[in-house]
């Protein structure tokens, strides 16, 4: 071997090596992305399914934060992982509102059993033989007993 071989050698591998060094650790980088990725994504969506439908948000996760885009209707994002590796995820999900319907929860002052300004039934239907108005409301069930609707029970205590 001449010196003009050894130093070509050298040179191409010089050029050559920190392309390869990359691509030797590339799939341990994306490993890493992944798996922060999978945590953000698991802690995302587990609270997302948790507090969609509830009335109120239920605790925040560590690393995740929430933000209120419209009505009750909620973003929660979640972050795992620092700097170039950092994951970063959102989901969105929809609180229910106070009675669950859009419809709110009134009075029953007059105590038939019937919501005074939605008109809806206080209690399961068990405890009615027609509609309002329609001789006997009220079968055998005693006003916020054991069929009251637990939206309404509060009505009645």
């Amino acid at each position: 071997m001449n010196i003009v071989t050894v130093t070509v050698s050298t040179a191409v591998m010089g050029m050559i090596m920190p392309g390869v060094m990359l691509m030797s650790i590339s799939p341990t980088v994306a490993s890493v992305r992944a798996n922060n990725f999978a945590v953000a994504e698991t802690t995302a969506v587990t609270y997302s399914a948790l507090a969609h439908g509830k009335y109120e948000l239920p605790e925040i996760p560590e690393g995740c934060t929430t933000e209120n885009q419209q009505d009750n209707t909620f973003t929660v994002t979640c972050t795992h992982g620092e700097g170039k590796y950092k994951a970063v995820v959102s989901r969105a999900f929809a609180l229910m509102d106070d009675a669950g319907t859009g419809l709110g929860i009134y009075s029953d002052d007059d105590r038939d059993g019937f919501d005074d300004v939605t008109g809806l039934p206080t209690h399961y239907f068990e405890c009615y033989s027609g509609w309002k108005g329609n001789g006997t409301v009220k079968n055998n069930c005693d006003l916020g007993g054991k069929y009251v609707i637990p939206a309404y029970a509060f009505l009645y205590n």
